[in-house]
């Protein structure tokens, strides 16, 4: 019983400490686009849309959607069940 309660322990341990991780890593993301929001529409945004201009926009949005996908299943659990269940 010992050791299951130290297994359970561990584990909430675990799940704290990646949430916490999930959750600065969002704050760092968010800060990054809203810093560089202003440059992005002065050089990406206002040229021709061209193959790199969409691997740009790829490159830099994918990431933040997958990192808040991840909060989302990390935080919400019940969201990514729904979500996983709509899918399939």
């Amino acid at each position: 019983m010992a050791t299951f309660i130290a297994a359970l322990s561990d584990a909430q341990s675990i799940y704290y400490t990646t949430t916490v991780f999930a959750v600065a890593s969002g704050a760092a993301i968010m800060y990054d686009l809203i810093l560089n929001f202003s440059q992005e529409v002065d050089f990406i945004w206002n040229r021709r849309w061209t193959i790199v201009t969409i691997l740009y926009f790829v490159a830099r949005y994918s990431g933040p959607v997958s990192q808040f996908e991840m909060l989302a299943g990390i935080t919400i659990p019940a969201a990514s069940e729904y979500f996983v269940k709509s899918v399939l």
